[in-house]
């Protein structure tokens, strides 16, 4: 009887770990302010851009893993040749707010969504 619980608890993670994304695909940005993302205050440094394209998740990470997000990106208004990784920042009274993250020829929905409708932005390209 105690086989059952416990054969069913090892299927329901393994079937957890094989929809976590895979990440394989990756680049480097260097930003050079204090940002925030998410409500989060993020310090300036180096970034990790990675996106899982089975998924179509897109994850930002800080270079000591401290900070951490994901989001759902899609094909945007990029050529589907676009390689480029890019991070856009809405300049705000307080600093900079993250709007946008371009991964080859997918980005994110607008991130800053309570930030004024035109405000000036910065772009970060990765390498």
């Amino acid at each position: 009887m105690k086989a059952i619980p416990q054969k069913l608890l090892l299927a329901s993670a393994m079937l957890a770990f094989a929809a976590m994304p895979a990440f394989a695909e990756t680049s480097t940005v260097n930003v050079p302010f204090t940002f925030v993302a998410n409500g989060k205050h993020c310090p300036a440094g180096v970034y990790t851009v990675s996106r899982d394209p089975q998924f179509n998740v897109v994850r930002l990470q800080s270079a000591d893993g401290a900070k951490n997000f994901q989001w759902i990106a899609a094909p945007g208004q990029a050529s589907p040749f676009d390689t480029r990784v890019i991070l856009t920042f809405d300049k705000l009274d307080s600093g900079y707010a993250l709007r946008t993250v371009q991964y080859h020829y997918e980005t994110t929905n607008r991130l800053d969504k309570k930030g004024p409708e035109y405000v000036p932005t910065r772009t970060i390209m990765g390498q």
